[in-house]
């Protein structure tokens, strides 16, 4: 039962910290302008952990852990 309620306290910490993260994105991109026009550095870094590039494929990693799938 103890470890149960550890196993259930951690997958909630995970959540609320995915969440904050979420949050955070959110609102960076809240203060972005409606249209950009021109890659800008400072927002990559900001928004992008990491990309793998796969032959056919690219994986976008955001720092808010959501992942996408970007297929050639």
């Amino acid at each position: 039962m103890r470890n149960e309620k550890q196993a259930l306290r951690a997958e909630a910490s995970s959540h609320q910290d995915l969440k904050l993260r979420i949050d955070e994105m959110m609102t960076f991109l809240d203060c972005l302008p409606s249209e950009l026009n021109e890659y800008d550095e400072q927002y990559t870094r900001t928004l992008i952990d990491k990309i793998t590039v796969y032959d056919d494929h690219y994986i976008v990693e955001f720092k808010s852990g959501i992942e996408i799938q970007i297929d050639q």
